[in-house]
């Protein structure tokens, strides 16, 4: 597959990041349909330029305007949406159902003890979550969002999971002093509930993080 915003900005130097990735998007929509219509890969590239109005001869510029032009009228929340808060809240959704799926079916987690202290691990859960992490990225990928927005999508799980740590933590110190707080029962917390999920999570999102090898247009 091409890398369309690799494309974009050879012939937009000038254009802003949300420009680029809003024109990527519309010559992938057209290359996929092109595609799936059976057309080798120099036919559907050549077929996309085509369609765009970008044939040889034609200005990229009279495309990104009439993009600019459906961004200002959509609002800079559609693709922040698209891109980040709705895969975010599609991998939190499936691991949490993950998770009470895993206790309603009874599975018993692994008890680890540590220094006096038992860790609860589930082994099973963690072990789906990388199918979690995957579709959070992808679906951001999809949108042409950042590495940086993808990669905060399919850890979505894990992040949300260490702001509660971070919030709950001084409330704790408040009520119950240091006898709630030890660098133990904290650094096992961090290791069951935010480290082991989120490096699960980023195993699934690794693939997504790459961008399309890009292929030249036809010449």
């Amino acid at each position: 597959m091409p890398d369309w915003k690799k494309l974009v900005r050879q012939n937009l130097p000038a254009a802003d990041q949300e420009v680029v990735a809003e024109v990527a998007s519309h010559l992938e929509e057209t290359y996929d349909l092109a595609s799936s219509c059976g057309c080798s890969t120099e036919a559907a590239l050549e077929l996309t330029l085509r369609q765009a109005g970008l044939e040889a001869g034609k200005d990229w510029r009279v495309l990104a305007k009439q993009i600019r032009r459906s961004i200002s009228q959509e609002g800079p929340m559609n693709h922040r949406t698209s891109s980040l808060w709705f895969p975010a809240l599609l991998t939190l959704l499936g691991a949490s159902v993950s998770l009470m799926a895993t206790q309603i079916l009874g599975v018993q987690p692994r008890l680890v003890w540590v220094r006096g202290m038992g860790v609860t691990l589930y082994w099973p859960w963690l072990a789906t979550l990388p199918v979690f992490g995957a579709i959070g990225a992808s679906l951001s990928r999809r949108a042409h969002a950042s590495v940086l927005t993808r990669l905060t999508a399919g850890l979505s799980p894990a992040l949300i999971m260490l702001t509660v740590m971070l919030i709950v933590l001084p409330w704790g110190l408040v009520l119950d002093g240091l006898h709630f707080f030890t660098l133990v029962s904290f650094g096992l917390g961090l290791a069951n509930w935010v480290a082991l999920p989120a490096f699960a999570l980023f195993l699934g999102a690794l693939p997504f993080l790459r961008e399309p090898q890009a292929i030249g247009p036809p010449r």
